[in-house]
């Protein structure tokens, strides 16, 4: 990649890429990245081409339109979907040619990739954009997303950022953004009573219809059922509460120390919020088995998702932690606070 800024007069083209070439990414990636970049599945074409062709993968490029590297590849993103019928999906591998940066690609990528989503019906995007600098939360915040957590530790100590300065040796956090391409449907939410006034400013943050259940709350009388996905690029692992049975202190419990045993750096557990049984987690969760809070995604399963968060062997400061907006600052204060006051339950 070149070593100086390109011309400001400089001409781009966006356009969506095509299977047979899905070799660029890995491509990118790689110059972007080095070998660090930790998915590993993004330096395959063969890979990359499978989730373009079956549509859980949706890419936009950015290519030099003129001049000596015209047609060149710089900058990419992407959209996640677990499904192609899914209603939202994850935004991310975003990569720009350092000497392109001022040419404003991330949002420009990003915006074609709103546009798709809003032109398949799909209500939103959610994306988990990288703190160590405040680059990609602005560009975010500019676009009309909105911050909904930040989940700490969440990038491995060895990736790198060419051109940019991180921390060495800790593990990175992210913040996590939501941006609506459709009108939501109103929705009511199963909070529990001790994360439930937090809730309500972040919807009224991000500006969704959600109103908050009144009923009294109970545990399921079936048993707790758990799903985890362990992640080995980032040696991490993620939680699914299928059912929140009475059982569920004893059930997480045990699948943490399996997790924290088996030296997984962070764990994040994710609730349903549209599962009256939400509403009951008792506080245990966080003052004895340590899971403080990370973010909220919004329809994520059949509606939002509560994510908690655990550190095991994972380090991290508020100083290593940027922010672009007042509320992300203040929401930022909240979860290091909920972090400070789970430190004993995290260990037990």
């Amino acid at each position: 990649m070149p070593d100086v800024d390109v011309a400001e007069d400089a001409e781009l083209r966006i356009e969506r890429l095509a299977v047979a070439d899905a070799g660029v990414l890995p491509e990118a990636i790689r110059a972007a990245y080095g070998d660090s970049y930790d998915h590993a599945w993004a330096y395959d074409a063969e890979a990359v081409a499978s989730r373009l062709a079956d549509g859980s993968l949706v890419s936009f490029v950015g290519r030099a339109d003129g001049g000596p590297d015209d047609g060149r590849v710089v900058g990419h993103a992407g959209l996640l979907r677990g499904a192609p019928t899914a209603p939202v999906g994850e935004s991310g591998l975003a990569v720009v040619d350092p000497a392109w940066r001022s040419h404003h690609l991330f949002p420009t990528l990003k915006r074609h990739l709103a546009e798709w989503c809003t032109g398949e019906g799909m209500l939103g995007m959610y994306s988990d954009v990288t703190a160590a600098h405040p680059y990609s939360e602005t560009a975010n915040l500019h676009l009309g997303a909105r911050e909904t957590g930040f989940l700490l530790g969440y990038i491995p100590a060895d990736v790198t950022y060419t051109d940019l300065d991180a921390v060495e040796g800790r593990r990175l956090s992210v913040a996590l953004f939501w941006l609506a391409t459709n009108p939501l449907p109103r929705r009511t939410v199963h909070a529990p009573s001790w994360h439930r006034p937090l809730l309500a400013l972040l919807y009224d943050h991000i500006a969704l219809p959600r109103d908050f259940a009144d009923d009294a709350p109970s545990l399921s009388e079936v048993g707790t059922v758990l799903r985890t996905i362990e992640d080995d690029d980032h040696d991490e692992a993620f939680i699914t509460v299928e059912v929140a049975g009475r059982d569920l202190l004893d059930k997480l419990g045990t699948e943490r120390r399996r997790l924290t045993d088996k030296g997984r750096k962070a764990i994040y557990l994710d609730f349903s919020l549209a599962d009256p049984a939400t509403a009951a987690l008792p506080p245990e969760v966080h003052d004895d088995l340590g899971f403080f809070f990370g973010g909220i995604v919004p329809e994520l399963r059949d509606g939002d998702v509560l994510r908690l968060q655990h550190l095991h062997e994972a380090d991290a400061d508020p100083s290593d932690v940027t922010t672009a907006s007042d509320f992300g600052a203040e929401l930022l204060d909240y979860i290091f606070g909920r972090k400070r006051s789970a430190a004993h339950g995290g260990m037990s």
